[in-house]
C-alpha cells in the first residue's frame, strides 16, 4: 500500500499514544459554511474538543466538489469491503475531506515558500498526490471497517461510558456549529450541506470509542490482558535491556558533573580495568553475580539496576550492554560520567522501562503496539473490490487554480 503524507489522521497510529487514546479521528471538524463565523463559537478553552466532520469547501480551494459529486447517484454502490457495500456518497464525503485536508497542507506549504500541489511527487515511486488520491480513500474505508469487523469478531459491545462519550460528542458539534440553543435538525442540515449522510455521521462517530473498546476487551484498559511472554518478545523486539552496573564515576556527580582531575580520573579508571578483569576470571555464574553485588555496593552508589532502550541513555553504555550475553560481565565501558562495569540481567516481564520521563510499565506500550499491529494486519486482509467500471475520480480533471496560489 502507497504511504504518503495525508491530514486525515491514520486511526490506528492515533492509537498507539503510551498513556492512552488520541481523539484523533476520521470524522473531521465541520468546515463552516459562508457567513456563520458567529453562530460557529471557538470551543471553550480547556474543553475536550469532540471528534466533528470535514466538509467539501468551494472557498479557497480550486476542486470543483460538485461535478465530482455529480458523478454518481448518491445511493450508487462503488465499491465492496468484505462484501459490505459503500455507497457513493460515503465514498464522496472521505474524498472531499481528504482533498481539503491536502489542500490545507498546500497552503501550508506555500507560506513557506515550497511549491506543492497535486501534480507533486508524493512518495518514492514518484506518484503524483493526484494519483495516490484514490488510494488514501481505500485507506481510510478500510480502517472503518477493520474496526467494526474485530468488534464483531469478538463480540465487542459498547459499554455505558462508552455510548455517551458518542452522545457527548455529538451534542459538542450541535452546539459549537449551530449555537448553544441549536438543534440536532440544525446539525444535520449543516451535514446534508456538506454532503454526510446522518448515518454515516453517526458511525464515524462510533467507530473511533468503537476502536477503543476493542482495545480494552481484547488488550485491556492498561494491557493487563496480555501474557507475560507477549510483554517480553515486545521488549526484546524493541531492544530494552535489563542490567546492573558499577559506575567508577569521572565526573563530580555532586557538582554538576564538572570534570575530576587528571590524576583522580586515571585512578577511577585503574578501578574499574581491576574488578572488571576479576569478575570476568569467576567462571561460576552464581559466584561471579554474588561478587559483582559486594562490589556494587561498595563502589556502586550511583550505579545500580536499570531496564532500559536505546534512547534516554548514554549510547555508549547501551552499545555496551546490548554486546553482552544473559549473565556475561562487560570489560569497563566509557560513558560521559566514567567508566561502568555492566551485568546483563534477564528481561522480566514487571520490568519498568527507565527513559526520559521516567519510569514506565512496558505493558501499555506492548498492548498498543501490539494493537496497532493486529488491526493493520486485519486491514491487509481485507478484501477490496471497486464495482465494474467505477474508478476513484482523477481530482486534476476537476481542478482550476486555487486562490491562495501566486
Amino acid at each position: 500500500m502507497k504511504k504518503w503524507m495525508i491530514a486525515l489522521v491514520v486511526l490506528f497510529l492515533a492509537l498507539v499514544a503510551a498513556m492512552g487514546f488520541s481523539d484523533g479521528s476520521l470524522v473531521k471538524e465541520i468546515a463552516k459554511p459562508a457567513g456563520t463565523e458567529e453562530a460557529s463559537p471557538a470551543a471553550p478553552a480547556g474543553e475536550e474538543q469532540s471528534p466533528g466532520t470535514a466538509a467539501p469547501a468551494e472557498e479557497n480551494t480550486g476542486v470543483d466538489f460538485e461535478a465530482i459529486y455529480a458523478l454518481h447517484q448518491p445511493e450508487d454502490v462503488v465499491m465492496t469491503v468484505e462484501g459490505r457495500e459503500v455507497c457513493w456518497q460515503d465514498y464522496f464525503y472521505l474524498y472531499a475531506s481528504q482533498a481539503q485536508d491536502q489542500e490545507e497542507q498546500f497552503r501550508m506549504y506555500q507560506t513557506y515558500g515550497l511549491a506543492a500541489g497535486w501534480e507533486s511527487p508524493a512518495d518514492a515511486e514518484g506518484h503524483s498526490y493526484a494519483e495516490l488520491l484514490g488510494e488514501a480513500i481505500r485507506t481510510n474505508l478500510c480502517q472503518i471497517f477493520t474496526v467494526e469487523l474485530t468488534a464483531e469478531e469478538n463480540g465487542v459491545t459498547l459499554n455505558e461510558e462508552e455510548q455517551s462519550k458518542i452522545q457527548s460528542y455529538h451534542e459538542s458539534n450541535i452546539q459549537y456549529f449551530c449555537g448553544d440553543q441549536g438543534s440536532e435538525e440544525e446539525l444535520y442540515a449543516v451535514l446534508a450541506e456538506q454532503k454526510l449522510r446522518p448515518e454515516f455521521y453517526q458511525r464515524l462517530l462510533r467507530v473511533n470509542v468503537l476502536a477503543q473498546a476493542c482495545f480494552r476487551q481484547i488488550m485491556g484498559s492498561e494491557g493487563e490482558l496480555l501474557s507475560e511472554q507477549q510483554v517480553l518478545d515486545w521488549m526484546e523486539d524493541n531492544g530494552v535491556i535489563s542490567a546492573s552496573h558499577i559506575l567508577f564515576a569521572t565526573v563530580d556527580l555532586e557538582n554538576g558533573n564538572a570534570p575530576l582531575d587528571e590524576a583522580a580520573a586515571a585512578e577511577q579508571a585503574a578501578l574499574a580495568r581491576q574488578f572488571a578483569d576479576e569478575l570476568r576470571a569467576i567462571e561460576d555464574p552464581e559466584a561471579r553475580q554474588a561478587r559483582f553485588q559486594e562490589l556494587m555496593e561498595e563502589y556502586g552508589k550511583d550505579g545500580g539496576d536499570l531496564v532500559f532502550g536505546a534512547s534516554g541513555i548514554d549510547s555508549g553504555f547501551y552499545e555496551g550492554a546490548s554486546a553482552l550475553e544473559i549473565g556475561e560481565i562487560s570489560e569497563p565501558v566509557k560513558s560521559a560520567y566514567g567508566y561502568h562495569i555492566i551485568l546483563r540481567r534477564p528481561l522480566r516481564a514487571d520490568d519498568r522501562i527507565t527513559g526520559y520521563s521516567g519510569e514506565q510499565d512496558p505493558r501499555p506500550s506492548a498492548a498498543s503496539a501490539l494493537f496497532s499491529q493486529m488491526m493493520q494486519e486485519k486491514m491487509d486482509s481485507l478484501k477490496v473490490e471497486a464495482v465494474e467500471g467505477f474508478e476513484a475520480p482523477y481530482i486534476l480533471d476537476y481542478y482550476t487554480k486555487p486562490s491562495y496560489a501566486s
